[in-house]
């Protein structure tokens, strides 16, 4: 038995049943023995994983020139761009190497900061971004990102699916949650009612019509999240991308078994009491109560697409006809994973909101490419 099973048996040995929330928090968050805050997160080829950063370095100067632009609308001496959840910094070390690279003055106004609670993270970013370090900053708290007042932009790549969710689920009619008991010594499920403050407004928002056992999940966090990155933002944006849906679609018909899963080695569980803290725990991010919540902290939705539609926007495919040598084909194949709707290009999403800016200002950012990507 894993020390960090025993760690939540025993907690619920002392305070009784906890909600699965409580459960994905410390399988994924422990200070020892949690899956990303121990260090045992691993991305790429020989991870549990890949991300786009991991991918290919393009995804990463395709986001820079959204920078650039997003640094002309601010227009301010200082450019602060806040990363939350920056893992081992490849992403940051993309865009910083191609700000310094293509936006040299850009790159000296620069000020990211990092937010990573991994201290196996922030070890590895460090020496990923040597080289820059005049221009990076760190936090640990994923909840307050910097300074109140900023200007700047807000990036969040695959950041909110790796946030603890509520399963809910259809019993006799009413939206019970999924909390995790004591059976003969081992973790088993039970139904009751949430307990949570918003857990029960999100299933009248959301769940209305569910049959009996169908399930889905509500990440309360990600709202949180946004409410502080919102309310610490002066003016600028907050660039989420992940891979989830609006919330007619998520809570689909077709969609009513919920959509979490595990990780580990590449290989897809639906089993999350096998390999606690060793492997990711993850469920679809529902972009509509991000837009919900954008609209009561003055964030307007500035644009809502695929990343792959979002990449070729902002110039992907101009990187991509310089890997026309032979000997660049494998940048070739990784930077077309990245757009292309087969692979990332349609599964992932984009939410882009802005605060601060009128409609006419944003015109530039509304880019018409040929090639659609479409939702």
């Amino acid at each position: 038995m894993s020390a960090l099973l025993e760690i939540i048996k025993e907690e619920i040995r002392e305070s009784g049943p906890i909600s699965f929330c409580r459960f994905v928090e410390l399988s994924l968050f422990h200070p020892q023995h949690g899956y990303y805050s121990s260090g045992k997160a691993r991305i790429g080829k020989k991870g549990d994983f890949y991300t786009a950063p991991s991918v290919h370095r393009s995804f990463g100067e395709t986001i820079s020139r959204f920078l650039a632009e997003a640094s002309l609308l601010l227009g301010e001496e200082k450019f602060v761009v806040v990363e939350s959840g920056a893992s081992g910094g490849q992403l940051a070390s993309d865009i910083l190497g191609a700000l310094r690279e293509n936006h040299p003055d850009l790159y000296l106004k620069t000020d990211y900061v990092m937010s990573e609670i991994s201290p196996a993270a922030v070890q590895a970013a460090k020496e990923k971004l040597q080289g820059h370090e005049e221009r990076v900053r760190w936090t640990d708290s994923p909840f307050k990102t910097t300074e109140d007042g900023f200007c700047g932009v807000v990036i969040a790549n695959e950041f909110l699916d790796s946030l603890p969710f509520h399963r809910l689920k259809s019993d006799r009619g009413e939206i019970r949650e999924v909390f995790l008991s004591l059976r003969d010594g081992k973790i088993g499920e039970v139904l009751r009612d949430p307990e949570t403050e918003g857990v029960y407004e999100f299933s009248k928002r959301y769940l209305e019509g569910y049959a009996q056992g169908e399930e889905a999940e509500a990440c309360l966090l990600a709202g949180k999240w946004l409410a502080e990155v919102g309310a610490a933002l002066q003016k600028g944006f907050v660039l989420c991308i992940d891979y989830g849906s609006l919330a007619p679609e998520l809570y689909s018909p077709q969609r009513r078994k919920g959509t979490f899963r595990c990780f580990y080695r590449h290989e897809l569980s639906s089993d999350p009491y096998m390999r606690v803290g060793e492997q990711d725990i993850t469920a679809d991010v529902n972009f509509s109560e991000l837009m919900r919540v954008g609209d009561t902290l003055g964030l307007a939705t500035a644009k809502y697409t695929t990343q792959g539609q979002f990449l070729v926007d902002w110039g992907i495919l101009e990187i991509f006809k310089t890997y026309d040598k032979p000997q660049n084909q494998r940048d070739r194949l990784a930077a077309k994973t990245l757009f292309m709707p087969e692979f990332m290009g349609r599964k992932f999403k984009v939410l882009l909101q802005s605060k601060g800016f009128s409609s006419e200002e944003l015109a530039g950012l509304n880019k018409c490419q040929a090639f659609r990507i479409m939702l």
